[in-house]
């Protein structure tokens, strides 16, 4: 049996890459340096569109402790790309810790840092580099990763199709207005001494979870399924798992209760939260949904030339399909940022001078203002 707990470890601080597909990525976002390691799986094919996951660690917990949940072991036959981000440590409390929401007592840790908007560029970074599915972005997290977790699927659904959370609610302070249904899946263990499932003081009871995003979403309010899953190794723990269907827009809801269980990720042979959060992603898309607010962006037709490129890199483009002005961002192929443009709709053409940079390859994207991805290329620079 392998049980993933919640671990305080120092943090690793820098760049270079494990055996395999796991590769730290460093840059600079809101002013903080910050990390994360992605994982491509052998199978990744760039002319097909990848899955992506976010898959965010809990409290005082570093990347390369939590990469041990074996969610590589899940994208290697599942065909997805994943990112295992950094949060950062909090001066006060001394521990990583994302801006989630989760508090009690008017204290929050991490309160002004941009979590939310470093998630969203994450993904907009990777997609720069990888041909990923828009239309298949998803996020998971353990402890206050799920509380992060939760804050997306209030705050991101935007762009992400589906939500888990393990150990982890929709935070005290957390505003949840969201725009759109999302699907969403919760673990959490009946005996959890870290985040009760009894008189939660950082947020809501996991069954008072369950049944917010079932409301939300409108989904019938007996589930349709319960199922006590077979016992096939003494570990002590009994599993059942709720599903609530027929939620608008084809969405569901799924609860694992994990009688006796506490706060850890499970992976044994009785049930795998790795695989399990993977089956549940594997059945949703990102959808347009009439009544929402946000929907996804329309392109723009984008145009650099010459490439590769010496002097000056040409950038043709049209703004017809789009109401607020763009910018164009250029980053190299660690997403250090090396250039940023608005994008005039007075105008169709823009030229930068890129004799003074590397030679090497850099990807260019086009963000809303609401940093929606509306286009994305590569281009090499030589001299």
């Amino acid at each position: 049996m392998k049980k993933y707990l919640l671990l305080l470890v120092l943090p690793l601080f820098m760049s270079t890459a494990f055996a395999g597909h796991y590769v730290l990525h460093t840059w600079n976002f809101g002013g903080l340096s910050r990390e994360y390691y992605l994982y491509v799986p052998n199978s990744y094919d760039s002319t097909k569109p990848s899955p992506f996951v976010l898959v965010l660690h809990g409290l005082g917990d570093t990347i390369s402790n939590f990469i041990g949940i074996d969610m590589n072991l899940v994208a290697d036959t599942g065909n997805f790309i994943f990112a295992v981000p950094q949060a950062i440590t909090d001066p006060t409390f001394g521990a990583s810790a994302w801006n989630s929401g989760a508090g009690e007592f008017g204290i929050q840790l991490n309160p002004t840092v941009d979590d939310v908007g470093f998630l969203n560029a994450l993904i907009d970074s990777t997609a720069a580099h990888y041909n990923i599915d828009q239309t298949r972005l998803y996020c998971t997290g353990f402890s206050m990763g799920g509380f992060m977790t939760n804050r997306l699927g209030c705050q991101l659904n935007n762009r992400i199709a589906a939500i888990a959370s393990v150990s982890g609610t929709i935070g005290t302070y957390c505003t949840c207005n969201p725009t759109r249904a999302i699907p969403a899946c919760h673990f959490h263990g009946t005996a959890d001494q870290t985040v009760n499932y009894t008189g939660d003081p950082y947020g809501l009871d996991p069954e008072a979870l369950v049944a917010y995003w079932v409301n939300h979403d409108q989904c019938d309010t007996t589930p349709a399924y319960i199922d006590t899953l077979p016992h096939v190794y003494n570990d002590g723990l009994q599993f059942v798992h709720y599903k609530y269907p027929n939620g608008n827009y084809g969405t569901e809801v799924e609860f694992y209760k994990v009688i006796n269980g506490v706060h850890e990720w499970i992976d044994d042979p009785n049930l795998n939260y790795s695989v399990a959060i993977w089956q549940f992603f594997y059945k949703f898309r990102w959808t347009a949904q009439a009544n929402a607010i946000h929907e996804l962006p329309a392109t723009v037709d984008l145009k650099i030339f010459p490439n590769p490129a010496s002097d000056a890199l040409n950038i043709e483009y049209n703004l017809s399909g789009l109401q607020t002005q763009p910018r164009l961002i250029v980053t190299d192929l660690m997403g250090k940022i090396i250039a940023k443009s608005e994008l005039s709709f007075n105008q169709n053409n823009l030229q930068l001078s890129v004799k003074n940079w590397a030679a090497g390859s850099y990807a260019y994207s086009v963000r809303t203002s609401d940093n929606n991805i509306v286009s994305r290329g590569t281009f090499v620079v030589v001299h």
